[in-house]
């Protein structure tokens, strides 16, 4: 019996590794418009509706309760693309395959990993470590970018690289390095690779001058020396979760100029090398904080370039909660938040190492999301990682 449960475990990471390597890859991977990509892009999205199809059919043949964690993503995906829906916005079909790419992230969570969050954990870290190692490959034949946007009419620069800007290039490393961590904390293993995903992460950011990242990967390089320190994470937590508010009510909702603050111009200009605008961020946020007050519950729906460009000075918000306001009002930024609070709680029930290591990894990602709004399919994977870090199983370390 216990022979056939480990040859089902390893058929179903081939299957997990198959599927997640397909998703990841088509919503990262940065790539020219034309003709050729465009059938490539129909045909993975049809690929797409398959593996939803293959993972969702047997949870209705099943009756599989769903836990409510699950019901709260797909009822806030319900809500977000509907708000978009009834904005009449021009942005397409592109929202609908977003919440299809989470959707299948959810389905391999309740079909894979409420037992075991082994696979996924292992599946994942090999993907995002094989393409932090290509992107640092090609940067250093590419190192002017892949290629050159022409259709690009935002404010910043139109150079590609294999996952676009430099910023989005900034969370695949800390999402691999913060994976890895969870793993290697967790079983014991791949020490020697989380190393190198953190000498590779760092010099990549330094290639790129983007310090939002860099300051991630800092922070993640200081806690993995310092890990006993953050025994009671949920009182961390709270007051991470205090802070971060003060912070985002100061200097983005009130805009709080801090030009006469000696010690914080310095702090920008010289350590991180920006100006006292954030690189522009301020303006935006100004912009968008107008806008939010005048739609302030349910926002604007989400929103083309043109339109970032033509409302905010910017081709995006530089937040993820400017963005969710945004996009989804007082309603869609508050039950994104219970979410948050319902992954962070579920993960607590376990006080190891690797359910901390997930906390605090998603802290640092907040931290990175104060000036960036990334991709929020990879937001809703690592709050699906931090929920089922609970499921790993008990050898694990314990604080």
């Amino acid at each position: 019996m216990e022979m056939l449960k480990d040859n089902k475990t390893k058929a179903f990471d081939t299957r997990q590794f198959g599927i997640c390597a397909i998703i990841i890859g088509v919503t990262l991977i940065s790539f020219p418009s034309n003709s050729v990509t465009y059938l490539i892009v129909r045909f993975i999205q049809a690929l797409e509706l398959l593996i939803f199809a293959v993972l969702f059919v047997p949870r209705v043949q099943q009756v599989i309760k769903v836990d409510k964690f699950n019901l709260y993503v797909h009822l806030w995906w319900l809500f977000y693309i509907s708000n978009t829906i009834l904005h009449a916005t021009d942005v397409g079909i592109t929202p609908v395959f977003t919440w299809l790419n989470v959707a299948i992230f959810v389905l391999l969570g309740t079909t894979y990993w409420q037992e075991d969050i082994r696979g996924g954990l292992k599946a994942l870290a090999i993907i995002f470590t094989f393409l932090t190692y290509l992107n640092a490959i090609l940067l250093i034949f590419f190192p002017d970018g892949l290629w050159e946007d022409p259709e690009w009419i935002g404010r910043g620069s139109p150079v590609r690289y294999l996952f676009g800007n430099q910023n989005q290039t900034g969370l695949v490393c800390m999402l691999a390095i913060s994976i890895q961590c969870i793993y290697t904390f967790a079983y014991k293993k791949g020490r020697f690779n989380l190393f190198l995903l953190l000498v590779v992460s760092i010099l990549v950011a330094r290639f790129h001058n983007s310090m939002t990242p860099a300051v991630g990967i800092v922070m993640m390089t200081l806690y993995i020396p310092l890990n006993r320190m953050f025994k009671r994470t949920g009182v961390w937590f709270v007051v991470f979760s205090v802070i971060y508010f003060a912070l985002f009510m100061l200097i983005v909702w009130y805009g709080s100029e801090i030009d006469g603050v000696k010690w914080a111009t310095r702090f920008v200009e010289g350590t991180l090398n920006k100006d006292t605008t954030f690189s522009r961020r301020t303006i935006i946020w100004e912009n968008a904080v107008k806008l939010i007050k005048r739609e302030p519950l349910v926002g604007y729906g989400i929103r083309t370039v043109e339109w970032n460009d033509n409302h905010l000075e910017g081709s995006g918000a530089h937040n993820l909660w400017v963005m969710l306001l945004l996009n989804s009002g007082i309603v869609g930024c508050c039950s994104f938040i219970l979410i948050i609070i319902a992954a962070v709680r579920n993960a607590l029930t376990v006080k190891s190492k690797a359910t901390i290591t997930a906390v605090i990894s998603l802290c640092i990602m907040l931290v990175m999301s104060f000036f960036e709004a990334y991709n929020i399919v990879y937001i809703f994977l690592f709050l699906m990682i931090v929920y089922y870090s609970a499921k790993i199983p008990e050898q694990s370390s314990t604080v």
